[in-house]
């Protein structure tokens, strides 16, 4: 009985790269960005609203160095980005020459699984890498809520 589907594996490269690593590259960025927003909106938000008013006088002693504190997250959620940037880029150029087993895949892109996973995985990192650029950007040109008041 013969079949029109080839015999091979439609991932025949997949053994070059780890699933961790896969789903590394994929995560990193969204999950440095929900860091980044969690943190740094928690930090913001308690210095600027203690209460249910607020804070229009001087910081309290301690707060002087809010704007550190928000660029060393910001840098540090940058830092897992990159780093899933990277992973991702380091997959998928070990399985560059990974093509699709046949026409009988459903979602046939050309690629294998592994390689279609690294290029997500770079493009997911790479865009919230550039969004935490961005809000990093913000901290250093916006002042915090008491210097608007003075």
């Amino acid at each position: 009985m013969s079949t029109a589907f080839p015999q091979e594996h439609p991932s025949p490269h997949r053994n070059r790269v780890r699933l961790l690593g896969l789903l590394f590259g994929l995560a990193a960025g969204p999950a440095a960005w929900i860091g980044q927003m969690l943190l740094g909106y928690g930090l913001s938000s308690y210095a600027c609203y203690p209460k249910d008013e607020p804070r229009t006088a001087s910081p309290p002693p301690g707060w002087n160095g809010e704007q550190l504190w928000l660029l060393v997250i910001n840098l540090a959620c940058l830092a897992l980005a990159l780093a899933g940037l990277l992973v991702a880029l380091a997959h998928w150029r070990r399985v560059a020459q990974e093509k699709a087993g046949g026409a009988h895949h459903m979602l046939n892109l050309g690629e294998g699984r592994a390689r279609f996973m690294a290029l997500s995985g770079m493009l997911t990192s790479g865009l919230f890498a550039a969004t935490i650029l961005f809000n990093t950007v913000n901290i250093l040109g916006v002042p915090a809520c008491w210097s608007i008041v003075r």
